[in-house]
């Protein structure tokens, strides 16, 4: 048989040699054990299947931020404020806690009387903690926060000006904040940026008015990231005016780098290599918009990925696409990585960027905020309220994804996009039909399963209904769900990285999501299990298994009643004590701790076996 005849089936080698930016391949060089990459294998199966490895409730707090894998969320019980930082996906089983009033009164003179206030987290990056801290008294001052609560370090605090669609951005070394509140002169206004050396404790003098950048929606039509020495920035909007006059769309994209913030040194893509589409298309739902960078874990590039809902060509149904284009600047090109472009007469959208498409949405999907695109995996994950007309007060959340497949090798077929009229033609010849999976089975009522209804109840906490925020990377998903009327939310946790963990955590055997071969069942090591019939043959502690509360008085695990969750979070009683860097008077107050994660007093965390996919198991 011809090389070119066999299926393209990864493998763990193949895998991590084209994943060499991924966080397993990285830990795979470093410690030269083969597992690093079975695991980054195993995680990609588990995205585009929506299949999470564990689920489990981390928290209940006030307000909450998810980047990086770091969950930073605020309790309060006035007077007093904590900040808790955890660590999900290093499986920390410490998190940190900031004593708010304490830190605020250190780092910004005179507020001491000021009971008053407003306390927000901006960004967390490298262990380095963005707030924002606004407060009265006699007038409005707003301050922005930087610290390393690891080190109990506070940075030189910055009044600000503005802080209108204020945020940040930085690495270990560098720190950039932004306000779209520069006045433009013609009636509209500008982002501008302001830079800050952390080592040096010094923030840059000079403000930076980004002119040209005309988005002000982040996550919409504009997006900032730091990847690693350089800041970009892109936008999906070339023109201020609310009718634009070109009919031919294209990105904006810069950067410059992180230690020499000058507008004359800021690369900017070409306008040729920008493309983005043809307003003749169609129009686009903005509500299903999503813009952002991101760093390709194979080739290490930057990406841009975009998500737009259109109607496409006059049709009278809408369908998703997400799109993505390498990010190419003009100093690259003397390195030959000048990339193929086609002139903007013959450009159609499908030649500009890779799609993956959804076509069939039903009713319940919701919107870009609760949606994230893998691009590791041609992969797209929702998070939907799949709840029936017939339940209204109900909630059933569930994940979506929807991924493609290259289809196996044709001896001798043409892989020269340029030789089809139309890329969709290509796209049909080498890939497989989209593949819908989702998780978990939807919970029918009466259900006889009570796994089933245990998993439903760690994803849809009784009590704590409504108001679904969420957030997202190439690893893990954590959406918060309740919270109205001043109430705690709850702060649900869902890895497809099988080496995560959690105190308490118990197996729950194998699910298959539906829509993977072999359809709904159960699997588990145990012949005689059967979930339908009774629950203990499934259950089997994975780490330091805990009971919390009277197992007479909870329904499977303890989440059917809301009592089983607190009213307000376990208080903070100070744990152990932080050393000082540099180390500060011994009379003063410490700021900041380390304690147990909360979600050691909070039952609901299951772990599952791994589930055969479309490549078997590794």
């Amino acid at each position: 048989m011809s090389l070119q005849q066999l299926p393209r089936a990864p493998s763990t080698l193949r895998t991590g040699a084209k994943a060499p930016h991924a966080l397993e391949a990285r830990e795979a060089k470093r410690t030269g054990f083969a597992r690093a990459l079975r695991r980054l294998v195993k995680r990609r199966i588990a995205v585009s299947q929506a299949y999470p490895y564990l689920i489990g409730i981390v928290g209940l707090a006030d307000s909450y931020l998810y980047h990086g894998g770091v969950i930073c969320y605020i309790v309060e019980a006035r007077p007093k404020r904590w900040l808790r930082i955890l660590d999900l996906h290093s499986s920390a089983n410490i998190e940190l806690v900031v004593d708010i009033p304490t830190l605020v009164t250190e780092a910004v003179l005179g507020t001491r009387k000021s009971t008053r206030y407003k306390f927000r987290v901006l960004h967390h990056a490298a262990g380095i903690t963005t707030c924002l801290f606004s407060f009265a008294l006699p007038n409005t001052e707003n301050w922005l926060l930087v610290f390393k609560a690891g080190e109990q370090t506070i940075f030189e605090p910055l009044r600000l000006d503005s802080t209108a669609r204020i945020f940040v951005r930085n690495n270990a070394e560098y720190l950039y904040f932004g306000t779209h509140s520069d006045d433009g002169g013609d009636g509209f206004r500008r982002w501008v940026l302001r830079g800050f050396a952390i080592k040096k404790n010094l923030w840059f003098p000079k403000k930076m008015q980004l002119s040209n950048l005309v988005g002000y929606d982040i996550g919409s039509t504009a997006c900032f990231e730091v990847i690693d020495d350089y800041f970009y920035g892109l936008s999906n909007q070339t023109a201020f005016e609310i009718e634009e006059i070109d009919w031919t769309s294209y990105y904006y994209c810069f950067r410059f780098r992180l230690d020499d913030p000058d507008t004359g040194k800021t690369q900017v893509m070409k306008r040729q290599d920008s493309w983005r589409r043809h307003h003749s298309e169609g129009p686009i739902d903005d509500r299903w918009s999503l813009l952002k960078l991101e760093k390709d874990e194979d080739s290490g590039k930057v990406k841009i990925i975009e998500c737009r809902k259109e109607w496409l060509a006059g049709k009278s149904g809408s369908r998703r696409t997400y799109y993505t284009k390498e990010v190419v600047f003009p100093a690259a090109y003397d390195d030959g990585d000048r990339p193929v472009t086609i002139s903007n007469e013959d450009m159609s959208d499908d030649q500009a960027a890779n799609v993956i498409e959804y076509l069939n949405r039903p009713k319940s999907a919701t919107l870009g905020e609760r949606s994230a695109y893998n691009s590791s995996r041609n992969v797209f994950i929702d998070l939907i309220d799949d709840t029936s007309t017939e339940q209204v007060d109900a909630q059933c959340l569930r994940l979506r994804a929807g991924s493609r497949r290259l289809k196996p090798l044709l001896l001798g077929a043409s892989n020269d996009p340029a030789k089809h009229s139309r890329l969709e033609v290509e796209m049909d010849r080498l890939y497989h039909p989209n593949a819908i999976c989702m998780w978990p089975p939807k919970l029918e009522s009466p259900s006889p399963d009570l796994v089933l209804k245990e998993i439903h109840n760690i994803l849809n906490p009784p009590g704590y209904q409504g108001n679904i925020t969420a957030a997202g990377d190439e690893r893990s998903v954590v959406y918060s769900t309740g919270g109205s009327s001043g109430e705690l939310k709850a702060l649900v946790y869902l890895s497809f990285d099988p080496s995560t963990k959690l105190h308490g955590m118990q197996r729950r055997g194998r699910l298959l999501p539906e829509g993977v071969k072999g359809g709904l069942r159960w699997d588990c090591n145990d012949s005689t299990c059967d979930p339908r019939r009774k629950v203990d043959r499934l259950c089997q502690p994975a780490e330091e298994p805990t009971v919390q509360g009277n197992p007479k008085e909870m329904d499977s695990f303890g989440l059917s009643d809301r009592p089983s969750l607190p009213e307000r979070a376990i208080l903070s009683s100070g744990g152990t004590p932080l050393p000082t860097f540099p180390p500060r008077d011994e009379v003063k107050t410490p700021w900041a701790w380390l304690e147990p994660p909360m979600h050691r007093e909070l039952p609901g965390k299951l772990t599952f076996d791994e589930v055969r996919g479309h490549y078997g198991l590794f």
